[in-house]
């Protein structure tokens, strides 16, 4: 990565010293099981077996051993007691990070179904990109037949850089599907639609006023056209 990516970082942004272009300095992963682990949807136990089923898929992914995170009050109205189980997460540094990173964009996010790339709205601001996935079997450590059921996981890149522009661009050089951005594109072709619909109509207003004018200039040909019936009589009388 320092010999081929961070250059490429570098010259892009500008940036001549390789330390102080943006690197990776962890990755997040974490699975929320307030609704999987939970017994049935009237009751406030936790079943261990899905717990233990959840954390070892994070550690066959990961080749770490999650954290196991505890709710610290009780709420009754998501039937959430003192000290029950919420969520499992791994922090993955250095090499590992890397290496997830590369897992994740190379094998992972192209078994996806039907993926059409990941969304650029998802930058915290400061640098941080978080992505979800619907479905943990996308990794190749995972066997699908070997599941009892499918749960999710959430995946944060947390950069050295405080920018998002160059976050983006570090990302980028590392393989990251990015969506086109067609904003600008969209409203281009907004702002063209709306100059056509106004010469629509600019054209419909023109050719009604044509119309009454058209009228009143062919109204004294017809009249000069239809004499008077008493003068028709009289010339016909002196030509007898």
């Amino acid at each position: 990565m320092k010999t081929e990516i961070l250059p490429k970082v570098g010259a892009k942004l500008g940036i001549k010293n390789i330390h102080a272009t943006p690197q990776i300095e962890k990755v997040k992963i974490s699975v929320g099981v307030g609704k999987i682990a939970r017994k049935s949807s009237s009751s406030n136990a936790m079943d261990e077996t899905i717990l233990e089923k959840i954390s070892k898929n994070i550690a066959t992914i990961t080749n770490q051993k999650p954290r196991t995170h505890l709710s610290k009050k009780s709420i009754s109205n998501f039937k959430l007691r003192e000290g029950m189980a919420i969520g499992l997460s791994v922090t993955l540094r250095g090499k590992r990070g890397i290496d997830f990173v590369n897992k994740l964009v190379n094998i992972a996010l192209p078994r996806v179904r039907d993926f059409r790339g990941i969304s650029l709205k998802s930058f915290d601001r400061n640098g941080n990109y978080s992505l979800g996935l619907k479905d943990f079997t996308v990794f190749p450590e995972v066997k699908p037949e070997d599941s009892d059921f499918t749960h999710g996981i959430e995946i944060t890149i947390c950069t050295t850089t405080n920018s998002d522009l160059e976050a983006q661009e570090l990302l980028t050089q590392l393989g990251f599907p990015f969506q086109k951005d067609t904003t600008k594109a969209d409203a281009e072709a907004e702002q063209k639609k709306k100059i056509e619909e106004a010469a629509k109509e600019a054209a419909k207003e023109a050719a009604k006023t044509a119309v009454p004018l058209k009228e009143e200039t062919e109204k004294p040909a017809e009249e000069k056209k239809t004499d008077d019936p008493e003068d028709e009589n009289s010339k016909n009388e002196e030509s007898k």
